[in-house]
């Protein structure tokens, strides 16, 4: 688990100002639905810690480098904000990139406009691409200055990073803001503002265990401050998929509280859930791997 755990947190030291840098980068390759050998996926995410920022940042190109290489993915175009208290990013490169990288930092060359993007993240983890996964997410959380007149520059000041796969469903978790998730079944996750002391990735997984109320496997698993707000629909009653004309006021519901994220192991009896010792998370990334 350590060197999984390596890709989790990604905050370290940002600049806002033009580093260059320390290696002439290569350009990486678009990914266009089929993987390469020794080659991975690479999903790079932005979002902007706040929950009212609108209109586009222009993005020019960003650059990935290693202690010994650096990989330029090419953008050069305007991107829609979106907002992490969503708990959402916004995809600006899908790339291919070598395995067994050690990512440590990443830089944007400056644009214009009224709004832009500019500045680098230093790591305090690496992002260790690693060839046993179909890929891996990186979220790029922005914090933004005003230059007066309108004008607005955004720079990066954290990153969250896990594996990928395209059957789980990513969430951005920002600690300035109480974030509710809806899940497909209507069970419903709130983690409390500053929950966690830094933005952090997730994915959330739901299992159907033949009981009243389904097995919910949140990773990464960490320890928080305060207790997240778990609501369990009962199975096969609260799903989105349901006919329209289930009555919502019926479904009934499992509530607990945990002060860490984990697996939930659903039950037959409302208000009750146990913890699932056995990691699920790493099973469930190589039953889904294509």
């Amino acid at each position: 688990m350590k060197k999984i755990f390596a890709l989790i947190l990604l905050v370290s030291s940002t600049s806002i100002f033009a580093a260059l840098p320390p290696f002439t980068p290569q350009n990486l390759e678009i990914y266009k639905g089929t993987q390469k050998d020794k080659m991975s996926r690479l999903r790079v995410n932005l979002t902007v810690s706040d929950n009212n920022d609108k209109g586009e940042i222009n993005i020019s190109n960003f650059t990935l480098c290693s202690a010994i290489t650096c990989w330029k993915a090419e953008v050069n175009k305007p991107v829609p904000i979106v907002n992490s208290s969503t708990t959402r990013g916004q995809l600006v490169a899908d790339v291919l990139i070598p395995t067994n990288e050690q990512l440590k930092q990443i830089f944007f060359e400056p644009t214009t406009g009224k709004q832009s993007i500019e500045g680098d993240l230093k790591f305090e983890k690496v992002v260790n691409i690693e060839p046993e996964y179909q890929g891996h997410n990186l979220y790029i959380v922005l914090d933004k200055v005003s230059k007066g007149s309108g004008v607005f520059r955004y720079f990066p000041v954290a990153g969250s990073a896990l594996p990928f796969n395209p059957e789980l469903k990513y969430y951005l978790i920002d600690p300035k803001f109480n974030q509710t998730i809806n899940l497909n079944s209507r069970s419903m996750i709130t983690f409390p503002a500053n929950f966690l002391p830094k933005p952090q990735l997730f994915f959330i997984a739901e299992h159907n265990i033949s009981k009243k109320f389904p097995m919910l496997d949140i990773y990464p698993y960490l320890k928080g401050r305060g207790d997240l707000k778990i609501k369990l629909a009962e199975v096969n009653k609260g799903s989105n998929n349901h006919p329209q004309n289930q009555v919502i006021s019926s479904i009934k519901y499992s509530e607990i509280t945990s002060s860490n994220t984990r697996v939930i192991n659903g039950s037959d009896t409302p208000n009750t859930a146990v913890l699932e010792n056995k990691s699920l998370w790493l099973r469930l990334l190589n039953i889904l791997k294509l």
